[in-house]
């Protein structure tokens, strides 16, 4: 008897499920030990092993780093420049020359540079303090304030996806133990008519035929096989929780549940689950908090279209010990001086368009981040709607195939009976027998699919930052 797409179908696509599942999910140490692990223990596990999380918390971190940079450039900065190096040794030079007809010392200076090659060294200082800057600090500091709390809020939205993970592995790993056992239960059924028609052939029943023995033979094999996969499928979703919460592969992992809940959980309005999401989504503040710092960015590439005002005081030492020092304040000596002082600058860099370049291209990412801003709010409604729809659903769906599982397990009671009356057929036995399988399977994917679908219902509206704003 053929059994592709009927009662195992379920088990085998729950396998698929977590198979690709699990090719998300690392494999990371931890010391936890899983002793009747619940959902919510699982999700503490995960969030304290995660490499997501930490790999953002990094970027967290890189924009602090940026936000004390620019809040440094407020203050004043001292450059530092110290040379050294050969020069001729020297005395003071002499002054020669003659006293002209009317009466002027007309002369020169002779130079009295030795041959010999003597050191010196010069130190200059530089203080400078930003007075007024028309905002380019500011801004700046601004952008990077903002910068540092979007990714803050791209940080609680990879913590959202690490919990969502951990649910829909969860439940695939308590789905898949379910297809085991309506497996195991598939394979009960059929032994059970195995022993009923081998005694009525016994007996030379009329409502039994050799043949019958063969196709529950056939039939016996394929549930075997379904049994392999559904067991298979169990331990990658086993494997793949493991990762997920970073429990070493080697360790036992146990559940404080062995079936999904088939209780409805009561559900708020769509709409209200809208406009949940948008207010909370941590997207949408990520997306505010870089529009403001967009829109700073615009103005401080405007600022740098003017100059900088700024006070400063400079300094400059040199020595060189074999030269005589000359003090004679309109000659100024290189090698020889100790000079401090007080000065009020500007600095004004002007190119030929470069600048407005600069803050046209800064204009433009800023509409940019608008239009997302738009288009994120035109597509959660959508996911939102998306997942209660599915809620709905699959609610209904593993309701209905309940309902028909049940019917046909009366059904293969009857029809076991019918058999062993002689008033039925193995026919019967395995027409019942297949459409339990089907609804059983059927019901176990539709249970797997309101959970998770309920746990991305969950995610869309950000139900994660409830508890943790």
């Amino acid at each position: 008897m053929e059994l592709c797409g009927r009662p195992w179908r379920a088990i085998v696509m729950t396998g698929l499920l977590v198979a690709v599942l699990q090719g998300a999910s690392g494999h990371r140490a931890c010391a936890a030990e899983a002793q009747g692990l619940s959902l919510d223990d699982c999700i503490r596990m995960a969030l304290e092993t995660a490499p997501e999380l930490r790999e953002a918390e990094q970027d967290v971190l890189a924009a602090r780093a940026d936000l004390d940079q620019a809040r440094a450039g407020r203050w004043a900065q001292l450059d530092v420049i110290a040379i050294a190096g050969p020069v001729n040794d020297a005395e003071q030079p002499l002054v020669t020359g003659r006293t002209d007809a009317g009466g002027r010392f007309r002369g020169r200076l002779r130079e009295q540079d030795d041959e010999s090659v003597g050191v010196f060294g010069r130190l200059e200082l530089a203080l400078v303090q930003p007075l007024y800057t028309f905002g380019k600090i500011s801004n700046r500091q601004d952008a990077a304030a903002r910068g540092m709390e979007a990714q803050k809020m791209a940080r609680e939205k990879t913590r959202g996806d690490v919990i969502l993970g951990v649910k829909e592995v969860y439940y695939a790993l308590i789905v898949a133990m379910q297809g085991k056992a309506a497996a195991e239960d598939a394979g009960v059924f059929n032994e059970d008519a195995r022993l009923r028609i081998k005694r009525l052939l016994e007996v030379n029943a009329n409502n039994v035929d050799p043949t019958d023995l063969h196709r529950q033979e056939a039939f016996a094999a394929e549930v075997k096989a379904f049994q392999a996969r559904a067991e298979s499928g169990a331990q990658v979703a086993s494997l793949a929780l493991k990762g997920k919460i970073g429990l070493p592969r080697g360790r036992e992992l146990k559940l404080d549940r062995s079936e999904l809940s088939g209780e409805e959980r009561p559900l708020a309005s769509r709409e209200e689950y809208v406009q949940t999401a948008l207010g909370r989504r941590p997207e949408m503040k990520q997306l505010e908090q870089g529009i403001e710092a967009q829109r700073s960015l615009v103005s401080a590439a405007k600022a740098d279209l003017y100059p900088s005002v700024f006070g400063a005081a400079i300094g400059s030492l040199a020595g060189a010990p074999d030269r005589e020092r000359l003090d004679i304040s309109y000659i100024p000596d290189d090698f020889n001086h100790a000079r401090m002082g007080l000065v009020l600058g500007a600095e004004w860099h002007l190119d030929m368009g470069i600048g407005r370049a600069k803050v046209r291209r800064e204009e433009a990412q800023y509409r940019k981040l608008l239009h997302t801003k738009e288009l994120a709010e035109q597509n959660i409604p959508i996911e939102v709607a998306k997942y209660y729809q599915d809620v709905q659903e699959y609610h209904a769906s593993y309701q209905a195939y309940a309902e028909g599982a049940s019917a046909a397990r009366r059904w293969i009671v009857s029809s076991f009976t019918n058999f062993d009356l002689g008033v039925g057929t193995a026919k019967d036995m395995f027409d019942a027998i297949d459409r339990y399988g089907r609804n059983q399977g059927e019901y176990l994917l539709a249970l797997y699919n309101y959970h998770v679908s309920l746990a991305r219902l969950d995610h869309a509206i950000a139900e994660y930052r409830a508890s943790n704003p």
